[in-house]
């Protein structure tokens, strides 16, 4: 059984404090593909929840509209698509088409 303990998980932080995609165990790749699209820093949601889903773990997050969750639930599916390439990798489930929309965009 895992405990709290288990769930402390602080990203490294640079040398100004900031938390950055690369600190939060992105690969080079992608945090490229994220300054390029202009996501420079990450938002609270990627910080908490990056740790997690690139190591395989199963989250469940909750944050607002804009906060940045299809990019915390895209890299992780994105870079372990880039470790081992498969044609057929991910399931994604969406109550509406809105966010599939915008997963695509962001793919």
């Amino acid at each position: 059984m895992e405990t709290q303990e288990d769930f402390n998980v602080e990203a490294e932080k640079t040398e100004n404090s900031q938390v950055t995609f690369k600190s939060l165990g992105v690969c080079d790749e992608l945090c490229e593909s994220c300054d390029r699209l202009n996501f420079k820093i990450p938002t609270k949601i990627q910080t908490e929840s990056l740790p997690y889903t690139l190591k395989g773990r199963d989250i469940i997050g909750l944050a607002e509209t804009g906060s940045g969750k299809t990019l915390a639930f895209a890299l992780p599916i994105l870079q372990a698509l880039l470790d081992g390439p498969q044609h057929f990798f991910a399931m994604i489930l969406s109550p509406t088409r809105f966010p599939l929309f915008l997963f695509k965009s962001i793919i």
